[in-house]
């Protein structure tokens, strides 16, 4: 089934059909309301030039009782229409943002090689933004311009038909030249765009390279670029603003018009007997309340427009679902080893085609075994384990998780048998609440036991807000050793039987990782764990050690001895170590 944006967007309002009619409803009273203005001002002012009237206070007093019912109404339909069609702007941006994750987060990395990270951060921000308006604020302004537009002009019709005509003529002219602004508009915005996602991958390049840009004095040819590209995306920007302009002047040509109309013919029909004062100030009334949806008719056209644009590009990431098919359960029941968590024959990984990182590593890692590996700084213990994760791909040889190769198990089924924890963990902007669970399945209590665990409950304590403490993006206000701890206890409130550590204590120091690890024993029983360290006091847990070195795996032999605090048998020190 392949998604188009009309589809999708009827797809919505079918799915919320009575919050959209009952926010029509509340538009509609609201727009009756505005509309019965300038009729009580005409109907108040012949009550008081009418000298045959017979009660003439009594009739103000009841136009004044009115004019209060009908502005109650009035507020009362505002209230409706803020509470109920705007909030579905933020409830469509919410839908969107949770099924492109749901798309994305199952893709193969290979999709990295068509869409860059650049051009999907700017689908989901940019795109996503204008797009979910067009669910709320949008159709807010389309009902506002039908509702309003056509009962002002059946007021003004009521009140003298030639005037009226000859005030609205120029108005049936204008959407043919609005709706063909608005087609370049919609251009220039996809041009716009593709632009803004060139800069937006440009900016992430920048800053992954700030570092060697700074070891080779090159920012500035960095910064002249990230000009020449913003430069670029400004003027694309520019453009499709010179179109909204445009469309803003031919809404404003209506109301010229018709106010020299008024004061010119109508102020002869005036003095001619033929249009009283009340109906001539009620016609001023609604050419002038006539403004602001003529203005929004260039609005509205510009909003669809550049809406379904964006839309037409979160389309496309949504369609990528069709090519992400589920591991299925006859799959996983044929090829399952229960035995075995991880099995690597052959394995070989390059970079380039000088240097292998890997080479024909074979390696059989038990259910429930903790394997420890060490070895030298840039030996290849990262990439290792990113391949087991799933995380790098064009390796060669045989990579088995529980029996089914990564290339028969898609990432739904991967990312459930596998638990990462990087060695610079990733930390959303948010609180430490959703950084635990992102998805909202844990609970406080299991959260405050993951924290007691990995030693952070007492630093969460003293954070105001305690759980709900907001960090910022990649966890910008927490120490080295925080971040470690925070991800390993989101890692520990995730249910998969393998769990992978990256040197996650790297920078936790020794009596904190000893305290830590002693909690981790009964935590990590029965789960399979990969635990890469430079420091051999972290993988006190492993039942057995590997050294990566020269892109091989080397055996290690060592004695055992008894934590402190615990009945674990754990290795001793480095210098206890024999490598065979």
């Amino acid at each position: 089934m392949r998604y188009r944006p009309s589809r999708l967007f009827l797809e919505n309002l079918r799915k919320h059909r009575l919050a959209y009619g009952l926010g029509t409803l509340a538009m509609l009273i609201t727009s009756i309301s505005e509309v019965f203005l300038p009729k009580f001002i005409q109907w108040s002012i012949e009550v008081l030039t009418d000298k045959s009237a017979v009660d003439p206070h009594g009739t103000l007093d009841r136009l004044v009782l009115g004019l209060v019912i009908s502005l109650t109404l009035g507020w009362l339909g505002r209230v409706g229409w803020r509470q109920i069609l705007a909030r579905q702007t933020h409830l469509a941006g919410h839908e969107m943002k949770t099924r492109l994750w749901s798309v994305l987060k199952d893709q193969p990395l290979s999709l990295l090689d068509r869409y860059s990270l650049g051009d999907l951060m700017n689908r989901a921000t940019a795109d996503w933004n204008k797009t979910r308006f067009i669910h709320g604020f949008t159709i807010v302004l389309t009902f506002d311009l039908i509702f309003f537009t056509t009962l002002s002009v059946a007021s003004m019709l009521m009140i003298h038909v030639k005037l009226a005509l000859l005030c609205l003529c120029v108005i049936p002219f204008l959407p043919r030249y609005i709706i063909r602004i608005s087609r370049l508009e919609y251009t220039f915005h996809q041009v716009a765009q593709e632009q803004l996602s060139l800069l937006s991958d440009l900016i992430s390049q920048a800053v992954k390279t700030v570092r060697l840009q700074r070891a080779t004095a090159s920012e500035k040819v960095w910064q002249e670029k990230l000009q020449s590209h913003a430069r670029e995306y400004a003027d694309r920007q520019f453009k499709v603003l010179h179109a909204s302009w445009r469309i803003f002047v031919l809404g404003a040509l209506p109301t010229i018009i018709a106010y020299g109309i008024l004061f010119t013919y109508g102020v002869m029909e005036v003095q001619a007997g033929r249009v009283s004062i009340g109906a001539f100030i009620a016609l001023q009334s609604y050419v002038l309340l006539l403004q602001s949806p003529l203005f929004e008719l260039g609005s509205v056209i510009s909003e669809w427009q550049t809406g379904f644009a964006s839309y037409h590009r979160i389309a496309e990431i949504y369609n990528l679902e069709r090519e992400t098919k589920p591991t299925s359960e006859a799959l996983v029941h044929r090829f399952h080893n229960p035995d075995v968590a991880v099995h690597l024959q052959d394995l070989s990984y390059s970079y380039d085609q000088n240097q292998s990182v890997l080479t024909h590593i074979n390696l059989i890692i038990p259910r429930g075994e903790k394997l420890g590996l060490i070895g030298p700084i840039g030996a290849g213990k990262s990439t290792l384990v990113n391949i087991i994760g799933g995380l790098l791909e064009h390796h060669s040889g045989l990579v088995q998780i529980h029996g089914l190769s990564l290339e028969q198990g898609q990432r739904d089924w991967i990312v459930k048998q596998v638990t990462m924890v990087p060695q610079k963990p990733f930390l959303f902007a948010g609180t430490i609440r959703h950084n635990l669970s992102p998805m909202g399945t844990a609970d406080d209590e299991a959260m405050v036991d993951a924290l007691k665990t990995v030693e952070l409950w007492d630093d969460v304590q003293k954070f105001m807000g305690g759980l709900d403490c907001w960090i910022g993006e990649w966890g910008i206000n927490l120490s080295g050793g925080q971040k470690q701890r925070l991800a390993l206890a989101r890692a520990l409130l995730k249910p998969s039987p393998i769990l992978i550590f990256d040197d996650c204590l790297s920078a936790v120091d020794s009596i904190t990782e000893a305290r830590i690890l002693n909690q981790l024993n009964a935590k990590l029983a029965g789960l399979t764990v990969i635990w890469t360290a430079h420091r051999l006091s972290t993988l006190q847990l492993c039942d057995r050690i590997l050294r990566l070195e020269d892109g091989h795996l080397h055996r290690v032999e060592r004695t055992e001895t008894r934590l402190p605090e615990s009945g674990h048998r754990s290795p001793q020190p480095l210098d206890a170590v024999v490598e065979v």
